[in-house]
């Protein structure tokens, strides 16, 4: 049986572009398209403030995306986890401008699942309340990240884990992970692009999310030095990097020496 392909997977926000809709790194486009020259590349997201069309067509005609099909989010997941489930009802916490992609999602103040899209900047602890009444009383819980902060103009700001620690601490239960690091995200695209996890590597500049979450469902993670990354990183996080690297740039040739492609 021959040997299932390597599959290239890129953060974004931080590793290819300064910001969700920021400028591009230096090198990212030609990285990325070195890479696409060795192996398939599919750029995976936890980004939730941009719908999903929007991202796609900003992130192609940055030429950094060469089809809509190999960009992955968790709103991908979530539609197709929670209308198998029958989930496809509740509780949507949302802002505004993320609410296209949610068509899908029928809200129902008594419906049986709990989902929650935003980092709630501009929420109040208030407005809360519903959602967390729902999963005391046992409704599904849901989260597209756990992402504990990213950096918008500059400085850090904190990501939807906080809001999702905040509800998972008062209704008493864990909710389940949709974008990075779900085994859901990443069996999906495993399964699109005929691979495997083993034979799967997660760049991105988190070394908690991206990279050893990654590692520890069996993927392999490299960490670059870019976006949110602080010194010392790498040392805060177990399992460690398979890999660091100053910068995207230098990808397509670790690729090449450590693959063996």
């Amino acid at each position: 049986m021959s040997r299932a392909q390597p599959v290239i997977c890129l953060d974004v926000d931080g590793t290819l572009t300064d910001g969700v809709r920021g400028p591009v790194l230096p090198g990212a486009v030609e990285a990325v398209h070195a890479l696409r020259t060795l192996l398939p590349v599919r750029l995976v997201t936890n980004t939730t403030s941009v719908p999903y069309p929007e991202l796609a067509a900003h992130l192609g005609t940055e030429g950094l995306l060469d089809s809509p099909d190999a960009l992955w989010t968790p709103v991908r997941v979530a539609k197709d986890a929670l209308l198998d489930r029958g989930h496809d009802s509740g509780i949507l916490i949302a802002d505004p401008p993320q609410r296209p992609d949610y068509e899908w999602f029928r809200e129902d103040p008594a419906g049986p699942a709990v989902l929650l899209a935003t980092e709630a900047h501009d929420w109040t602890v208030a407005a809360l309340q519903p959602a967390f009444r729902r999963i005391l009383d046992g409704a599904a819980f849901y989260t597209l990240t756990r992402n504990r902060y990213y950096r918008k103009d500059g400085t850090m700001v904190t990501d939807v884990g906080g809001v999702a620690a905040l509800l998972a601490f008062a209704g008493g239960r864990e909710p389940e992970t949709l974008g990075k690091p779900s085994r859901l995200l990443f069996e999906a695209i495993a399964r699109a692009a005929s691979t495997t996890l083993s034979e799967m590597v997660m760049v991105g500049d988190d070394a908690e999310v991206d990279v050893s979450a990654s590692i520890a469902l069996g993927l392999r993670g490299v960490l670059v030095k870019t976006g949110k990354y602080r010194a010392g990183d790498e040392d805060r996080v177990s399992p460690r990097a398979t890999a660091i690297l100053e910068s995207i740039e230098e990808l397509p040739a670790w690729v090449s020496a450590s693959l063996r492609v």
